[in-house]
């Protein structure tokens, strides 16, 4: 064999290999290409493939992701009111609990208490462990949820809007009134929220998430919100209380509630807690 035909041969290999490995990039990397193109295409569909692992997350150093916020939200010169001091209610095992759960709409008269409070709060977004570990998992520990509450009936505590601080395990006092009303409107006419001692409403801030995962975050921080909304459903039942998650409400409404943007951070979900 002559030495042209051997470098033909070289570079006909070279080539292959070459238009192999572009081809196993190409089907790996790229969206479909019918992504954002199917009439009356679920858009949350289509946000769930799009965020998939693939062509954004490689050219993702391209895009400006911002840098790391804080990991808590402060209201400076807010009056803050302290929790008593967080007890297990009962010895009420996990695996009864989760047998038990059930989301409940109905609710007896009685306010809740501040013990009662101070366990749920505890469960949805307590502070357990070194470096701010918490009660719910989180991808990387960055904890990009917030936690306020509506407290309508609970001995103790003044009606109106606060923010759960969780270091501190305190409330912080937002706006006084009722706002149950405003709730109920939000969320279509759903009345129970009207009617429950507390309603807790669980926001995102999607920067915690955003800097470091990117297209992903949104996912993440729907999946914590719900870690959440489990744990205040095991907490409640085994304090004899029960929760009902809500998902339908008007997000613009809640959003000005609690005097957020709905951009950088968000409404997720409605938790109302009472007793049985």
């Amino acid at each position: 064999m002559g030495r042209r035909e051997r470098n033909i041969s070289r570079r006909s290999v070279l080539g292959a290999a070459g238009v192999g490995a572009t081809g196993f990039a190409a089907g790996w990397l790229a969206r479909p290409a019918d992504v954002g193109c199917l009439p009356g295409e679920d858009l949350g569909v289509l946000y769930h493939r799009a965020s998939s692992p693939g062509f954004t997350d490689v050219l993702g150093v391209l895009a400006d992701w911002g840098t790391r916020p804080a990991r808590t939200k402060e209201y400076p010169g807010a009056v803050r009111s302290a929790l008593p001091p967080v007890s297990a209610p009962s010895d009420l095992s996990v695996a009864r609990a989760i047998e038990r759960r059930r989301s409940l709409r109905d609710y007896a008269s009685r306010p809740l208490t501040t013990p009662e409070l101070s366990w749920l709060l505890h469960a949805a977004a307590g502070i357990t462990g070194p470096g701010g570990a918490r009660t719910a998992p989180s991808a990387g520990a960055q904890y990009p949820i917030e936690t306020y509450v509506v407290a309508n009936r609970v001995d103790g505590i003044e009606p109106g809007l606060y923010h759960y601080a969780p270091a501190d395990h305190v409330l912080e006092l937002l706006r006084g009134g009722t706002f149950g009303g405003d709730l109920v409107a939000a969320a279509l006419g759903q009345e129970f929220l009207g009617q429950a001692p507390v309603v807790l409403v669980l926001s995102a801030v999607f920067q915690r998430l955003r800097w470091r995962y990117r297209e992903r975050a949104y996912r993440y921080a729907l999946l914590e919100a719900g870690h959440i909304g489990e744990n205040v459903y095991l907490a409640a039942e085994s304090a004899g209380l029960g929760a009902c998650a809500v998902g339908a409400f008007s997000d613009d409404a809640v959003n000005r509630l609690l005097e957020v943007d709905g951009v950088e951070e968000a409404a997720l979900i409605l938790l109302p807690v009472g007793p049985r």
